[in-house]
């Protein structure tokens, strides 16, 4: 028989989830006749066809989730979610836990990479703490280079032996990251990426690959921020014992079928191997969805944290642009199972949102072209016959 904080815990979990459900109403695939308009307005410029590739195929997505051919990026924010991580004690990094602080309030500061290379992009910097440890941070509003305080917990359980939270942890830090976007939305901002800062975090994000995409743990592990042979190991050893608890707990474990299912799927594996700052990244993916915004992705935490929105709501990824292949080995993995395509590939894993930095530039110069370049009309020439096309319709 439950007592009655179990129960009251009961009663808010189920709240939590009924929210997140009403969210998930409202996403509706983008517009597939905004995205033939877009495609005719490419076809009739004054170039070869299709021949900008992954750009073109970049603004066209944006066209359609915007619901508008007259695409726009004008206002634009990279959001940081900070949180710190149990595994840590393992073994697993080359620094402490005491780090992501250090680089969370840098950040804030405007002294971090991200921020050089946001303003490069035009873009506003908003970090939040979901999971730092240390106390809560004073501001609770969406500042650019403010900390904003949503911190679900102060770091998460050392997966390797225990849950990464509890369900309702789980849940909270997912509605952080939608909240995320509405925030920003309603500020008028057009495009978002998102970054993360928390040492550890690629332990956590392998083990959730591994299991979705049922994938032996050397394969979804690199280095993070740069490992020994011993402690790679070490990490490779750390992910199969995550991996392997997470199996033995939810073996005899059923989750009913109902409007909660895909919910439930996804929580039940966030909060055994997930970190705050990776849920909530899976809430901005689904926000995007929800609001019709443009959500740039970053690296490898981000991309597993797209990847858990996927297994919530598999239409989110339309709202979805990869900014790049990071250099993680299981990165282009993660990649093509959400049919998403990177238009940068060097080899980065920074992490903080630089890639999607770097991505905004590039689809700067695409929409550039998309907006003010002359038509095969405009300069007398005969248009390129589209033969793929044609072949295609016939």
């Amino acid at each position: 028989m439950r007592t009655g904080n179990e129960e009251r815990k009961v009663e808010d979990i189920k709240f939590l989830k009924a929210q997140l459900n009403q969210q998930l109403f409202m996403i509706s695939q983008p517009n597939e006749k905004v995205m033939e308009a877009a495609w005719q307005r490419w076809d009739s410029i004054g170039k070869p066809l299709r021949s900008l590739g992954a750009l073109e195929r970049a603004v066209v997505k944006m066209a359609g989730m915007e619901n508008t051919v007259n695409v726009k990026m004008d206002k634009r924010a990279i959001v940081v979610l900070c949180g710190d991580h149990g595994v840590v004690k393992e073994g697993v990094t080359q620094t402490d836990s005491s780090v992501t602080k250090i680089v969370a309030d840098n950040i804030a500061s405007g002294k971090a990479s991200i921020n050089i290379m946001a303003g490069k992009a035009g873009a506003d910097v908003f970090p939040v703490d979901v999971g730092m440890m240390g106390e809560h941070y004073p501001n609770k509003e969406f500042q650019p280079m403010v900390m904003c305080d949503r911190k679900v917990a102060q770091g998460t359980g050392d997966i390797a032996v225990e849950p990464a939270m509890t369900q309702e942890q789980c849940l909270r830090a997912i509605l952080a990251g939608i909240e995320v976007v509405a925030d920003l939305s309603t500020q008028g901002y057009e495009m978002i990426g998102m970054g993360e800062m928390g040492i550890g975090n690629t332990t956590p994000s392998s083990a959730l690959v591994s299991v979705l995409l049922n994938l032996p743990a050397e394969e979804v592990t690199g280095r993070g921020a740069g490992l020994s042979d011993a402690s790679y190991n070490k990490k490779v050893a750390v992910i199969e014992q995550a991996v392997k608890r997470y199996w033995k707990a939810t073996e005899d474990s059923e989750i009913p079928d109902g409007p909660f299912f895909k919910i439930d799927a996804a929580v039940e594996l966030m909060s055994h191997l997930g970190g705050y700052e990776i849920a909530a990244m899976a809430g901005m993916c689904l926000g995007g969805a929800v609001f019709g915004v443009p959500i740039v992705l970053d690296g490898y935490i981000s991309v597993a944290g797209a990847l858990c929105a996927s297994l919530i709501n598999a239409d989110c990824t339309a709202y979805l642009l990869a900014s790049h292949i990071s250099a993680e080995p299981a990165a282009w993995k993660v990649l093509r199972n959400l049919h998403l395509e990177p238009v940068i590939q060097a080899g980065m894993c920074l992490g903080e949102g630089t890639g999607a930095a770097a991505a905004m530039v590039l689809y700067d110069m695409g929409l550039a072209v998309y907006r003010q370049m002359e038509t095969f009309d405009d300069i007398h020439v005969e248009p390129y016959e589209n033969y793929a096309k044609r072949q295609a319709d016939e």
